[in-house]
């Protein structure tokens, strides 16, 4: 009795090592553009807060968000019938505008809070 529960407890050390060899080794594939829409998302987030913010500077950097989605919008449909360095310089172009307006959304609200704060200082 003694040698089947030894013999248990042997297969059940050895069972999991057993099985790791049916599973895939390969970790599943990372989706790469998650930062850039975690960063997106960051973006829109601001300019919604800019909005109850700055309400005018909220309305310039709306505008210059649609002239670049007017843009994107451009590049999409032309894409295909465009030659790859022509689509890539655009595509380039298009993400370093979204980061620059993005930037400024980002300083426009961290101005406006300091603004606040220190209109709180002085109380």
């Amino acid at each position: 009795m003694r040698r089947s529960q030894l013999s248990l407890l042997c297969i059940s050390f050895c069972l999991p090592f057993l099985l790791t060899g049916c599973v895939k080794s390969k970790a599943p594939a990372v989706v790469l553009d998650a930062p850039q829409k975690q960063q997106t998302q960051q973006c829109y987030e601001l300019l919604t807060a800019l909005k109850g913010l700055d309400n005018s500077a909220f309305e310039t950097y709306k505008q210059q968000f649609s002239t670049i989605n007017q843009s994107y919008e451009v590049y999409k449909k032309n894409q295909p019938i465009i030659d790859n360095n022509s689509a890539e310089i655009m595509k380039t172009e298009i993400d370093n505008k979204i980061e620059v307006v993005c930037s400024r959304v980002r300083s426009a609200v961290f101005t406006n809070m300091s603004r606040r704060a220190n209109s709180l200082k002085q109380l």
